[in-house]
């Protein structure tokens, strides 16, 4: 959570507009601030206003981890979870190496809100030569 904040942050980016939508309902009956992004370069312009808390970024694996570099450019702290109906993939084995986080797309509406407060609530793992290493 932002510091002097009581609330979660959650930048979502989903190409679909009734996902986003779903999640902005979601988010938001379980007291979770939701900003919603349509692709990289939306997210890329809410991580841009550094006023605007993000806790977490909760954006579909198939979408890859160039868009997520590029959001930690901006914002190196922030945690990541990835969405996943295929949670076996080397892509999101590769990310939880360092240090992100996934959920099915098929969890119910109580697990995927823990999982959510779950992963935001994570320290960072700091990884030498990536965007977020020290």
């Amino acid at each position: 959570m932002a510091p002097g904040s009581d609330f979660l942050s959650v930048l979502v980016i989903n190409e679909v507009a009734e996902i986003l939508s779903f999640f902005a309902r979601m988010l938001d009956s379980n007291g979770i601030r939701a900003l919603l992004a349509r692709n990289a370069d939306e997210a890329v312009g809410i991580a841009k206003r550094g006023y605007v808390p993000i806790d977490l970024v909760l954006i579909d694996a198939a979408a890859g981890s160039d868009d997520v570099e590029r959001l930690r450019r901006l914002r190196p702290e922030v945690r990541v979870m990835y969405m996943s109906a295929y949670l076996d993939s080397g892509v999101i084995r590769i990310e939880l190496d360092r240090g992100f986080h996934t959920t099915s797309k098929a969890s119910d509406h109580e697990g995927l809100i823990e999982s959510i407060r779950t992963a935001a609530a994570k320290p960072m793992v700091h990884m030498a030569g990536s965007a977020s290493g020290k």
